[in-house]
C-alpha cells in the first residue's frame, strides 16, 4: 500500500494525498481510513458520484437504512407509470436489451425518488440503486462492458434492494475522516502550489478501456446523456484522449502538430518514427484503426496532468502512477518509458520503472500479438526534490 509505505519511510503522515483519476475513489477511502486528507477528481460523472459517496462515507451510511426503507415502500405499490416510454429513443433502445420492461420501470420509479433526495442522501440512494441495477439486469458484464446480447441469471427489485443493503453494511467501515472528491477534469485543476505530499494515480491505459462507453448503461440511465452522440459531447470530449473513439477534437492535422509540439524532444525522437509507422499502416488500409492519430494527444494530456501535479507537490513529495505498455498491430508502445522522459523532463527527480505484472493474455488479438513483447503493468516513481 503506497499510502502506508510512505508512512512508514517519511516516519509521518503526508499532509495531503492527491489522485487525478480518482474513479470510484479508491485512493481517497484509503487515505481517509488511515486518516489523512485526499482530494480526488473525475470527469465522468458515474463514476464521481459513487466516489463521492465513498469518499464521504462518515456522512452518506448514516442514510443507508433510510434509503432501503423509502425504497421498500415506494415499490410495494402498483406504478401506475410507463416511464420506459418516456425515455429518449436511443436511451430506451439499449435499456431494454438490458433489464425486461417492468423491471425498467420500477428501477426509473426509484430513479425518481432519488433525484429528490437531497445532499449525502442523495449520494447514498444514487450508489444504493446503481448497484440494485447490477443485480436486475440480465446483461452479463464481459470485462467492465455490459453485453446487450448475453444472458445471465438476474434478481427481481424487491430482492436487489436487500441484497444491496446487505452488501453496504457488511462492508461499511469507519471512516476517520473525510477526503474531498471533485467532478472536472486533471487536466485543467489545478492544485494550489506546494500543498501536496504524495500524489497516487492510474490513468486510463492507451486503447484500453474506453470509459465514457463502459458506463453507458448508467449514464442513460441517470439521463447524464440521452444518445450515443451526447455521450461524446457532453463527456468523452472532456476526458482523456486514450482510445481511437474519442478522437473527435484532435484529429486535424494542426491540433496532432501542436500536441506534438509540446512534447519534449528527446521523446519526439523515439515516439514519432511509431506514429509514421501506424498513420502508414492506416493508409495502407482505411479500415484499420487510426492508432497514430491517439498517441500526441495521450502523453500531452498526461503531460499537462504531472505538469500541475508538479506544481502541487511539496518538497520531496512523491508521485506514484500504475499505467500500462501497448501493441498496436505489431508496434509496441511503451507508455512507461514516455511518462519516465515526461517526468525527467518536467524535474522529477529518482524517477524509476519497474515492472508490476504481465498482463494483456485474456484477449489474444491480431492487432497485437505480433509485437514481440509482453505487455505489463508498470509502476513509474518519482519525487520532486528543490
Amino acid at each position: 500500500m503506497v499510502i502506508d509505505n510512505f508512512i512508514k519511510v517519511n516516519k509521518k503522515k503526508p499532509i495531503l494525498v492527491y489522485d487525478p483519476f480518482a474513479g470510484c475513489g479508491t485512493t481517497c477511502v484509503v487515505a481517509n481510513k488511515m486518516g489523512v486528507n485526499s482530494i480526488g477528481i473525475d470527469r465522468n460523472p458515474f463514476f464521481y458520484r459513487i466516489g463521492y459517496t465513498k469518499v464521504h462515507a462518515k456522512e452518506t451510511l448514516k442514510y443507508l437504512k433510510d434509503v432501503r426503507d423509502e425504497f421498500v415502500i415506494a415499490i410495494d405499490k402498483e406504478i401506475d407509470l410507463n416511464l420506459v416510454d418516456i425515455l429518449e429513443d436511443s436511451a430506451q433502445k439499449y435499456l431494454c436489451k438490458l433489464y425486461d420492461t417492468e423491471s425498467l420501470n420500477r428501477l426509473l420509479y426509484l430513479r425518481n425518488l432519488v433525484n429528490k433526495y437531497n445532499d449525502y442522501k442523495y449520494y447514498m440512494g444514487f450508489t444504493f440503486l446503481s448497484k440494485m441495477m447490477e443485480y436486475v439486469t440480465t446483461a452479463k458484464t464481459d470485462g467492465i462492458y455490459k453485453v446487450p446480447t448475453s444472458i445471465k441469471k438476474s434478481i427481481n427489485v424487491e430482492k436487489a434492494i436487500e441484497k444491496t443493503f446487505l452488501k453496504f453494511n457488511e462492508s461499511s467501515a469507519l471512516q476517520i475522516n473525510d477526503g474531498k472528491m471533485i467532478y472536472g477534469s486533471s487536466i485543467d485543476y489545478c492544485l494550489d502550489e506546494n500543498t501536496c505530499d504524495l500524489i497516487i494515480f492510474s490513468p486510463p491505459y492507451l486503447n484500453n478501456f474506453d470509459f465514457a462507453e463502459m458506463t453507458r448503461m448508467q449514464l442513460y440511465f441517470w439521463e447524464d446523456a440521452t444518445s450515443w452522440s451526447e455521450i461524446s459531447e457532453k463527456h468523452r470530449n472532456h476526458m482523456l484522449v486514450n482510445t481511437t473513439t474519442a478522437l473527435k477534437l484532435v484529429k486535424s492535422k494542426e491540433q496532432q502538430q501542436y500536441l506534438r509540439s509540446t512534447l519534449p524532444e528527446i521523446l519526439l525522437k523515439k515516439i514519432d518514427p511509431i506514429v509514421e509507422k501506424l498513420a502508414e499502416i492506416r493508409r495502407a488500409n482505411s479500415k484499420k484503426k487510426p492508432y497514430n492519430l491517439i498517441i500526441y494527444p495521450y502523453l500531452a494530456q498526461i503531460q499537462e496532468v504531472l505538469k500541475k501535479c508538479y506544481r502541487g507537490l511539496r518538497n520531496n513529495g512523491e508521485i506514484h502512477i500504475v499505467v500500462s505498455d501497448a501493441a498496436f498491430y505489431g508496434i509496441h508502445i511503451d507508455t512507461q518509458d514516455y511518462l519516465y522522459g515526461i517526468m525527467r523532463d518536467i524535474g522529477f527527480k529518482q524517477v524509476c520503472s519497474i515492472k508490476m505484472r504481465d498482463r494483456g493474455d485474456r484477449w489474444i488479438l491480431e492487432k497485437r500479438k505480433f509485437s514481440g513483447k509482453q505487455l505489463g503493468e508498470y509502476e513509474v516513481v518519482g519525487k520532486k526534490v528543490e
